[in-house]
C-alpha cells in the first residue's frame, strides 16, 4: 500500500482566467494559449487536501481585481498581503507588457491564509525583479518559487501548473 500525502500547507494557483475580451493576434491572450476557465468554475474547482494552517498564493490579473477576492473567499482563505513581481527582458531590462490602459510591467500574487500558518523569514520583501521566462505564456520565473519556499514549509502544491518542479505536487493539463 503507498502512503497518503500528506495536505497541502502551501497552495500556489494561477488561474486560466478568462477574459470577456478578445485580443487580436494569433498569440495575443491567455485563450489562445490554453483552455480558460469563468469565475464561477474556478469557484467550484476542487482543491487538494489543504492543511488547517494554509497559505495561498493566488496570481491575479490587474482587470480581475473583483473576481480574484471572490475566488478567495470562494476557496475558504482570508487576503493577508501580496507580491508584486517587476518583469525584466532576456537583457534584464524592464517589460513593456500589454495592459488596457497603462502598459504592465509586473504581476501580483495575492497572498491569503487559512488558519495561522507560521512564517519562516519575515525579512522577505513584497516586491521581487526577475527576467520574464521565455516561450511559455504566462509563466512564473523560479525566484517566485524560492520565495514560497523562504516564506512557508511545505508540502507545496501548484494549481494550473505548466511544468513540474522538484519537491512541488504540480496539477496542471501541460504537466507531463
Amino acid at each position: 500500500m503507498g502512503r497518503r500525502a500528506a495536505p497541502a500547507a502551501v497552495l500556489c494557483a494561477d488561474p486560466p482566467w478568462r477574459f470577456k475580451d478578445t485580443l487580436p493576434g494569433p498569440k495575443r491572450g491567455a485563450a489562445k494559449h490554453y483552455p480558460t476557465m469563468s469565475i464561477g468554475e474556478l469557484m467550484l474547482f476542487p482543491l487538494p487536501p489543504l492543511a488547517k494552517d494554509c497559505t495561498l498564493y493566488l496570481w491575479r490579473c490587474a482587470s480581475m481585481q473583483r473576481e480574484s477576492l471572490d475566488l478567495i473567499d470562494a476557496w475558504g482563505f482570508q487576503l493577508k498581503s501580496e507580491i508584486v513581481w517587476r518583469k525584466q527582458t532576456s537583457k534584464g531590462n524592464r517589460w513593456f507588457g500589454m495592459g488596457r490602459r497603462v502598459r504592465n510591467e509586473h504581476e501580483v500574487a495575492l497572498i491569503a491564509t487559512r488558519g495561522r500558518p507560521v512564517v519562516r523569514d519575515r525579512r522577505v520583501r513584497s516586491t521581487f525583479e526577475a527576467r520574464v521566462p521565455q516561450n511559455r505564456h504566462s509563466a512564473k520565473p523560479e525566484e517566485f518559487y524560492d520565495l514560497v519556499e523562504r516564506l512557508n514549509a511545505g508540502p507545496y502544491v501548484e494549481l494550473f501548473a505548466r511544468r513540474v518542479r522538484p519537491g512541488w505536487t504540480c496539477c496542471g493539463n501541460e504537466v507531463p
